[in-house]
């Protein structure tokens, strides 16, 4: 059984970081994050073309406004780093603190055939509360759990699991999980400094003005506002870590201003990192509750039950 529960455990916190990074734009854009789906925004018109002598920085200040008001949409997510691929979707709310139901497809993971006996499957069940998320448990790991049925991981726990950067470093991770709204995609584009807009496009059917830009390094730190000094001076020591030196952000916005669809680009030691994320349905009812307390464990308590039972392997 103590190895069971160590494998286990090893696969939740495992899957855990790497929602963090999926959940962080994927790695390190900086201090955005949104899962995302094929769009169909609401209430399309035929012209998607910012207003004249407006520059495009100023025009996705608006496109801030109008996205960040609307605070919610159905989402889905592609991720590709190296050879792990991913898939998420579902529905987001922005409104008062990060809020909604994800379900990510892992079948894509090199380890998938151990994702399946420790978790039950490779569909992994996500729910974003204002404190942070609780990952639904099956499997090996359910058992691991004593019964219980769902890990909560709160913010202040991201911070700990990846203060040493799987993503964006610890507090920044924390940060930017609290944030993951489409909003967010398009501030980092705009803290870029190098905002382009490219032309007219369709995304799913309807108009759309696409822009791009790039990060680099320092403009990525700068994308991350508000974090202090050593903040900022781990971020860019993940970043390093992580092998990343430059990042592209390409935004779709529609007639009504809203985001339709993002995409996020960069070479990193695991691979070429690739993020495309779509928005659809903006307004679509949110309401997720974290689970009952009696039928959830702390990943901490987790953690420690795994680290207990390696403890009982190497007696």
């Amino acid at each position: 059984m103590a190895g069971t529960r160590k494998a286990a455990v090893a696969v939740v916190l495992g899957a855990l970081a790497l929602t963090a990074t999926a959940c962080n734009d994927n790695s390190d854009s900086g201090k955005n994050a949104a899962p995302a789906a094929p769009t169909t925004a609401a209430a399309a018109t035929t012209q998607a073309a910012p207003p004249a002598k407006v520059s495009p920085a100023v025009f996705l200040e608006q496109v801030t406004k109008k996205t960040g008001a609307a605070k919610s949409a159905k989402v889905t997510e592609d991720i590709a780093i190296g050879s792990i691929t991913m898939k998420a979707d579902g529905a987001m709310g922005w409104g008062d603190g990060l809020q909604g139901d994800m379900t990510m497809d892992m079948s894509g993971m090199p380890n998938a055939d151990k994702m399946t006996a420790s978790m039950g499957g490779t569909a992994f069940v996500y729910r974003f509360v204002p404190d942070g998320m609780y990952m639904k448990l099956g499997g090996d790991a359910l058992k691991a759990s004593d019964g219980r049925h769902w890990v909560h991981i709160g913010f202040d726990d991201v911070a700990k699991m990846q203060g040493g950067g799987t993503a964006a470093g610890g507090a920044s991770t924390a940060d930017q999980f609290k944030k993951a709204d489409p909003v967010e995609g398009v501030r980092t584009l705009i803290a870029s400094g190098t905002v382009t807009e490219v032309g007219q496009e369709t995304v799913n059917g309807k108009p759309a003005t696409h822009y791009t830009g790039v990060l680099n390094v320092a403009n990525m730190a700068k994308a991350n506002g508000g974090l202090t000094p050593e903040q900022v001076d781990q971020l860019k020591k993940s970043l390093a870590t992580m092998g990343i030196t430059s990042e592209t952000i390409d935004v779709w916005v529609d007639a009504d201003q809203l985001v339709v669809k993002r995409t996020e680009q960069a070479d990193t030691k695991a691979g070429a990192m690739k993020v495309t994320v779509t928005y659809s349905d903006y307004g679509t009812p949110v309401a997720t509750t974290a689970p009952d307390k009696s039928d959830s464990i702390e990943i901490t308590e987790l953690a420690k039950l795994g680290k207990d039972a390696a403890a009982a392997d190497n007696s």
